[in-house]
């Protein structure tokens, strides 16, 4: 459950949300605070101006003390009923009050004193009956000297304005959380369906039928790129089981066919009682046809080690000279019963690679020169270097390969129709000899006419590690 990306997506969404509206009620809670508070600064600085103003005009006629006396006797609004929660004072220079309002006079209370200041001077203070107060004070200069004055609101109701909205919030809030997560839910498993189907889609692809595809047209922009890769590894894939099905398949037909001729020779040998010598040739052929069959599955190990990248190569420094010498002795027999003649011309070149792996290569390439080579023919080999490469050249005066079937003699088991009734071969040479090649990061080119011979260029870089060499 906890790795279900709907469940991570409906966590991650309500951790967000969470967030968001609390920090969204802070910031609306500040603000309406803020707001109160500014309402209430407002309406107690009109308060202390308005106290301010008619003093002064008391004051221009000469009536100032007795307005004083008349502002702690008002006997109408809210400034007269007692701790009403709206007050002001008048504190004369000397800091004693001179004039209460009737709501402080009837409860015998006064409001905070603080020093005299020209500016308003806001605060929230504790008054009569300990109720939270909002309090302005301003100093002003009249005949009798400085006078400060001093108004004041009740915040009990702000207070209760901000306790409803908290309340409400916190009310609403465990509502909004569920009815968001159901919602986030419900929308995550509707938006992750075409996932649900994809995955379907997939678990349906077996062996059997590695040729079917995703669908690609209308899947979400999101899956796209996912049935892309899956499509290119499917066709991959299907590529893979086709080739290995063909190497199965090529690979028993070529054993099949030694095995038939043992057990011919086996049944036809043993059908009547026969000489010494019948049995001796019997046996003899018996022996070639099996020496073939070794051969065969040798090369088919080989290269099965290879696809499997258990084949270990060992780079050295070595000299392509020594190897084409090293080669042309073990070839040399077979050269001579043809009447090939074989030349080696060139310097010494110094490559890094496996000598075991190079020297199947060229052994692999020269017997085919000899092989399917016509009597008395030439094998020309030319080592050579240049622009970081070592050049190996092998060209014969053979049979030749027809146009269009270059590349594919180094198909497995791959031989050309023409080549068939030459010479008898597995057709792995070629494709172990590639491979190689490759494995050391060079490349073989052919060239051939039918008739005239055939060219195989072998190079193999001079400084240059191995690029896909087989791991252990």
């Amino acid at each position: 459950m906890f790795n279900s990306i709907k469940f991570k997506l409906v966590i991650l969404f309500l951790v967000v949300f969470s967030f968001f509206f609390a920090g969204l009620e802070l910031f609306l809670y500040y603000e309406l605070e803020d707001l109160t508070i500014q309402l209430a600064d407002e309406h107690v600085t009109n308060e202390v101006e308005t106290l301010a103003n008619l003093m002064a005009v008391e004051e221009a006629q000469g009536q100032l003390e007795s307005e004083l006396a008349e502002l702690s006797a008002a006997t109408t609004g809210v400034y007269a009923l007692k701790l009403s929660g709206h007050y002001y004072q008048v504190i004369s220079s000397d800091g004693h009050v001179i004039v209460r309002s009737p709501s402080l006079v009837l409860a015998d209370a006064a409001l905070p004193m603080v020093a005299s200041s020209t500016v308003p001077d806001y605060r929230t203070v504790i008054g009569p009956g300990g109720v939270p107060l909002r309090m302005v004070s301003r100093t002003y200069d009249f005949s009798i000297g400085k006078l400060t004055f001093q108004a004041a609101d009740s915040l009990e109701e702000t207070y209760m304005l901000l306790s409803s909205f908290r309340n409400i919030v916190l009310a609403i809030f465990p509502v909004v959380f569920i009815i968001c997560g159901i919602g986030v839910f419900v929308m995550t498993g509707f938006a992750l369906r075409s996932l649900k189907t994809f995955s379907a889609k997939v678990g349906q692809i077996t062996e059997k039928n590695l040729s079917e595809r995703i669908e690609e047209r209308g899947a979400p922009a999101e899956l796209k790129p996912l049935a892309t890769s899956f499509n290119t590894m499917l066709g991959r894939l299907e590529e893979s089981f086709s080739r290995q099905k063909q190497f199965l398949s090529d690979a028993s037909h070529e054993l099949r066919t030694p095995t038939s001729i043992i057990k011919s020779f086996c049944d036809v040998t043993l059908s009547r009682d026969r000489q010494a010598a019948d049995y001796k040739e019997s046996i003899k052929k018996i022996g070639d046809t099996v020496n073939r069959m070794c051969d065969i599955i040798n090369r088919i190990l080989v290269i099965s080690r290879m696809d499997t990248k258990t084949l270990l190569f060992k780079p050295v420094r070595m000299d392509l000279r020594d190897i084409m010498r090293d080669v042309l002795k073990l070839i040399d027999p077979s050269a001579v019963n043809k009447g090939v003649v074989i030349k080696l011309n060139g310097p010494s070149v110094t490559v890094k690679g496996d000598r075991e792996g190079l020297t199947e290569v060229f052994t692999n390439i020269v017997e085919n020169a000899i092989k399917y080579n016509r009597p008395q023919g030439k094998v020309d080999i030319d080592i050579s270097e240049f622009h970081g490469w070592g050049s190996v050249v092998v060209k014969d005066t053979g049979i030749g390969i027809p146009e269009g079937e270059t590349e594919k003699i180094f198909d497995r088991f791959y031989r050309v129709d023409a080549s068939r009734g030459v010479t008898v071969g597995s057709g792995l040479g070629l494709s172990i000899v590639r491979t190689i090649v490759e494995a050391h990061g060079g490349r073989v080119e052919v060239k051939s006419e039918v008739g005239k011979g055939t060219t195989f260029t072998v190079y193999i870089p001079l400084n240059q590690e191995f690029k896909n060499a087989a791991k252990t």
